[in-house]
Formats: structure tokens, sequence, C-alpha cells
């Protein structure tokens, strides 16, 4: 049986590495047509196919459900097509040992995913984004472009822009006191010091009193905040790029601050039940083969598997977004169109074998 099972996973596994790869090169082409128009003096051809090939390993975890569910039809079809399914059933192999060997590469492929979406794609999406927001700009000075706000200890910030050493440029604190604001202080750039503690150049800092406004300035000043180097890094970062890790840290930071952070735990948990989707799908798939799908062509699989596979991305995109919406738990969201593919592919197992 040892041959027969490696025999499976095999051929599953193949079908899963040529479905992924043509997802892949699909998407690198639709993305090079779409972003083309953005090429100019400062942000060559080169630096398009740099921030695609960036983004490559993130696509690649994305893709592993769907990649699995059409991998397993295209793998477990090419055996049923030659009768080779018939020949193992016939033999006694029932179908439950054959879905545990086509489910072997698949778990492992999830597992490295899961992997890639933890250690390298949020470092070549942070790569990515550099390049992308350098294409206006004659030097690589700066990491975050655009302006972002954020608020920590009851104050209200925006930062105009930061570099890789994590100098802060175009800061300005609003402090809100009972629904007014108290002061507003611009600095020009800010640099951290050690833990809370960041030191502020050229200050200007406006009071607002009853009576009269005052306005001080000041060469430097020192900055309490509990933001860290590494929270500004998340906060200039989409929820999808941040790694698991990074996730967990900057969910307990916006806990901390009393913000919402439901956006981050959705995305969080749409990274880390991957695996368990393309296991759901598999199942599907598998239930598929055996029935329904047994005598179809290539072409009727594949169709059949994208149009599971879209509905499947468009159910998990529907109910995480609804749990956003109206303050449901995300991981709740998430796990309601995972737990009707492993009900329905149990099921319908049940009913093959």
């Amino acid at each position: 049986m040892n041959k027969i099972d490696k025999y499976i996973a095999s051929s599953v596994l193949w079908a899963f590495l040529i479905v992924v790869l043509v997802l892949l090169g699909l998407d690198f082409a639709l993305t090079f047509i779409e972003q083309i128009k953005k090429v100019n003096d400062h942000y060559t051809v080169a630096s398009l196919l740099q921030v695609i090939l960036f983004r490559l390993p993130g696509k690649f975890a994305e893709y592993v459900p769907i990649a699995s569910l059409i991998g397993t039809l295209m793998g477990l079809g090419t055996l049923a097509a030659t009768s080779e399914l018939t020949v193992m059933r016939a033999a006694g192999m029932p179908i439950w040992r054959i879905g545990f060997a086509a489910c072997q590469p698949i778990l492992l492929v999830s597992l490295i995913g899961l992997g890639v979406s933890e250690f390298v794609s949020p470092v070549s999406e942070q790569k990515a984004n550099l390049i992308e927001k350098f294409r206006n700009q004659k030097s690589g000075e700066f990491s975050l472009t655009g302006g972002v706000w954020l608020k920590a200890d009851n104050r209200l910030i925006y930062i105009d822009a930061a570099d890789n050493t994590g100098k802060l440029y175009g800061i300005e604190i609003f402090a809100p006191q009972d629904q007014q604001l108290e002061s507003i202080k611009k600095a020009a750039t800010a640099t951290y010091v050690k833990d809370s503690l960041w030191q502020l150049n050229q200050v200007s800092e406006t009071v607002f009193y009853p009576d009269r406004i005052d306005i001080q300035k000041a060469k430097t000043q020192d900055w309490h905040m509990s933001i860290k180097p590494e929270h500004l890094y998340l906060a200039s970062q989409d929820p999808e790029t941040l790694s698991l890790s990074q996730s967990i840290s900057y969910q307990g930071y916006l806990s901390e601050q009393n913000l919402d952070a439901s956006q981050y735990e959705l995305e969080f948990w749409i990274t880390m039940l991957r695996p368990i989707a393309a296991m759901a799908l598999v199942l599907v798939a598998l239930s598929s083969v055996f029935g329904p799908l047994r005598s179809s062509t290539m072409g009727g699989r594949i169709f059949s598997g994208v149009l599971i596979g879209l509905a499947f991305q468009n159910a998990l995109n529907l109910f995480g977004r609804m749990s956003v919406a109206v303050d449901f738990p995300p991981v709740i969201g998430v796990s309601i169109p995972i737990a009707i593919c492993l009900c329905a592919g149990i099921v319908l197992m049940k009913r093959r074998g």
C-alpha cells in the first residue's frame, strides 16, 4: 500500500504545482498589464517587475487553498480517466485511504504556505512597498510616505514620512480635552531614543486657552509616546501583508489604545486557517471525483474546480467582512465557509464509500 499511497500523493502534488504555477503566471501577467501605466523616469519597467516578483510569495500563500482544490481534481481525475482509481477500488482500497494519501501533500504545501506567510511574504511585501513609494522620488530616502494617522496616549498623531532608521518627518500632535482641542504640537523631525522616549526637533506648539492662544517654539523637546518604531512600521502596512506574529503584536497595541483591531483579526484568521481551508476543499474535490465528476473531462474538472474555488473565496470574503461590519468575532465569520465545506465533504465521502 505504501507504493500506491506515494503514487497517489505524487499525482496530486504534481497537479498542485502545475496549477499554482499557472495561477501565479496569470497573476503576474495581469498585474503587469494593469500596472504598466505607472511606469515613469523614476519607476522603470525593471522596478515594476521587482514589485510583482516580491509579491509572488504572498500570492502563493493566498492561492494554496484554491490550487489544492483544482490540483486534487486534476491529479485524481487523471487517475480516474485511466481507470487506475477503479483498479484500486476493485483491489479493496477504501475511499478514505485514497483520500488520506491525497491529503498528505496538500497538508505539506499548506504548512509551507503558512511558513511563507510568516517569514517570507512580509519581508518581500515591505520591499515591494518601498519600491512603489519611491517611484515619485529621486532618492530612496523614505520608507513611509503619504502620511499615516495614529492614536496613542489619548493623542491624535499625524506623521508625514519616516526613513529606514526610524526617524520621523513632519509630525503633528493633536491633544483633545473634553471634546475640545487643547493644543497642537508640530515638529520637523523626531528621533527615537529609548523605551517610550522620542526627541522632537524644531518644535512649534500652539496652546488654546479660553481667552487666548499661545505659541511656543523650541529647538528640541522630549516626547513620551507609547508607539515604538515597529508599531509605526506595522501601522503603515496593510493588514493582509503582516505576518501572524506582527498581526498579534499590533492587535495588542490597538487594544491597549482602545482602537478597533477587527480588520487585523480578520486577516490573521484568514491566514491562520488556510491549511484547514485547503483540507476542506480537498474533501470536496475527493467527493466530486468519486461522484459527479468521475467520468468528466479534464476541462470539465478544472472548470468545476474554478467555480467551487470562486464560490468558496466569495463566501470567505462575505462572511469575514460581515463579521467585521456587525461586530462579530472574525474567527467565526472565517470559520463558517470552511465548516460548510468540511461538513459537505465528509457527508459526500460517506455516501460514496
